[in-house]
């Protein structure tokens, strides 16, 4: 019933990339983006991506036939309590039965002649049963309270496969947004390790023209080899990465695996409005569709034992035919039949089969009841951690983007005293490793906040879903 878990903001990049550009140069980062840049924000654009997901997905559409299934269940429950007509007919051919004429027709030949006259046949020729019988059946129940309950338990059955879909839904709205976030944030990441591929090969070129001149040793060609090698490397296996995520996002929206994805500029990144937990627990509270499924639940293990109980009261149901019967179709008043039954039905003891089936169904009532109370609480939980990492995620993006700002400013003075000669290289490649995690970690920490806002939107329930 509740199955939703809280998911933590996995880190899109893997370390070694994360190593490799804050060894990059400043212009890594600032390199133009190749993806497309559509008008609006992220907020927009987003929007458009879940609603088609919404409507293409094939996950959704197997649960809305599972809902219209159910439909087509409480109905069939609805149905129970209507009358029943039906239509019975029967002819049969006879070979060895007993035909009651054989006994009668000696009797009334012994009358006659005591009589002297013909006043009794003696041609009776009648079997049973009779050859052809067809009949117009009616029934109705009366009273079955165990009908009543399987409606009940249908009824709730929908509901409950309603709610599924609805939590399915807005699960799906979350997944595409965060999908999205890990494809767009392995973008940027392709994106930077591309920009700093000819700064390694202009570094590659100088190092060979400075051993041909005699001014440096092997060992610097070798090691910017290496540092080229290095970045190609993880150049591949970061544009695999963008690629599965590409084609993961797709298969949300149930779109070719190629299909372009549009991104957006990362300052519209998402932003969350109100944080306040109290507030945001009880929207959570009315509108989590795990609750609706936890109280539709309970509804039906209440029909269930209503079911159960339904075995210690009577049934009383009325049954009625009309029809025609005999040796030959004949439609007149000696032939046609009709019946008119008012049946009760009581099963007076039942080995205590009745009563235990009833302490099964309480059981399971009050099993369902303290699974709510768990769902609750841990709806209430899911919102305030959702709250918190929200929170904090926004202190840490505050403090990367004062860190990124005072390690550029450092880079640029070091980078000024080093064209000076009063830097050594050690200090400016230390300053610009700095100044690069920096500008990465602003990256990072921008699209982990935006992935933490989509995890409270979730939790709290608070996009609006179609019907």
């Amino acid at each position: 019933m509740f199955t939703n878990k809280p998911r933590s903001c996995r880190p899109w990049l893997t370390a070694p990339v994360v190593a490799l550009l804050a060894a990059a140069p400043m212009a890594a980062l600032t390199a133009t983006p190749v993806a497309a840049q559509p008008s609006g924000t992220a907020r927009e654009l987003l929007d458009g991506y879940v609603k088609e997901a919404l409507r293409e997905n094939l996950s959704l559409a197997q649960r809305r036939e599972a809902l219209r299934r159910a439909d087509a269940g409480m109905r069939e429950a609805n149905g129970r309590l209507l009358p029943s007509l039906g239509l019975n007919a029967r002819y049969s051919e006879f070979s060895g039965v007993v035909n009651i004429g054989d006994f009668i027709n000696p009797a009334y030949g012994a009358l006659n002649q005591l009589l002297g006259q013909q006043r009794f046949p003696t041609d009776v020729a009648a079997t049973l049963p009779f050859r052809q019988e067809t009949r117009l059946e009616l029934q109705l129940p009366v009273f079955n309270d165990a009908l009543f309950a399987a409606r009940a338990a249908a009824r709730a059955q929908r509901d409950l496969v309603g709610s599924a879909q609805r939590a399915a839904m807005r699960q799906l709205a979350a997944d595409v947004q965060q999908a999205w976030l890990g494809y767009a944030t392995a973008v940027r990441a392709v994106e930077t390790l591309e920009a700093t591929v000819p700064v390694l090969d202009e570094n590659l070129r100088v190092s060979e023209r400075l051993i041909a001149n005699g001014q440096a040793t092997p060992d610097v060609l070798l090691r910017a080899r290496a540092e080229r090698s290095e970045l190609q490397q993880q150049l591949e296996e970061t544009r695999r990465q963008r690629d599965a995520a590409q084609r993961g996002f797709n298969l949300l929206r149930n779109a070719p695996d190629e299909a372009p994805i549009a991104l957006v500029d990362d300052s519209t990144m998402l932003a969350a409005g109100l944080t306040d937990g109290d507030v945001l627990v009880a929207a959570a509270l009315q509108r989590r569709e795990e609750l609706a499924q936890g109280t539709s639940g309970i509804t039906i293990a209440r029909a269930q034992e209503r079911a159960a109980a339904a075995a210690f009261l009577p049934n009383v149901a009325l049954a009625a035919s009309y029809g025609v019967q005999g040796n030959r179709y004949r439609f007149d008043r000696d032939n046609d039949v009709g019946i008119a039954s008012l049946v009760l039905s009581w099963n007076v003891f039942n080995g205590t089969q009745d009563a235990a089936r009833r302490e099964q169904a309480q059981a399971t009532r009050v099993e369902a009841q303290y699974r709510q109370r768990e769902a609750v609480r841990a709806v209430s939980v899911q919102v305030r951690n959702a709250v918190d990492a929200v929170n904090a995620a926004r202190a840490i993006l505050a403090a990367a983007d004062d860190r990124a700002a005072s390690a550029e400013r450092a880079f640029a003075l070091v980078q000024r005293r080093f064209a000076e000669g009063l830097a050594t290289q050690v200090e400016f490649f230390g300053a610009r490793s700095s100044a690069t995690a920096a500008a990465l970690n602003r990256v990072i920490s921008r699209f982990a906040y935006a992935s933490r806002v989509v995890e409270l939107e979730r939790a709290a329930a608070l996009r609006a879903l179609p019907n």
